[in-house]
């Protein structure tokens, strides 16, 4: 239980920052962090591989970065 709520706060945390620092869309970030929440839930023996996906997804929300 207490670390669904840890990971859930680290996801909100995580979505702040990516907002602050601007790049693209909020909404493609907020699906993002989404998703993520999503995976830890139905996944929660595989915290990497949700991180990975995180990662990836956040990286395609930016057009800017190569």
């Amino acid at each position: 239980m207490f670390k669904k709520l840890g990971f859930f706060l680290f996801a909100m945390g995580v979505s702040a920052s990516y907002a602050i620092a601007g790049g693209g869309e909020p909404e493609c970030y907020a699906q993002c962090d989404d998703d993520l929440v999503q995976c830890m839930t139905d996944h929660p023996t595989a915290p990497g591989a949700c991180t990975k996906i995180h990662r990836m997804c956040t990286k395609s929300c930016d057009p800017y970065l190569p």
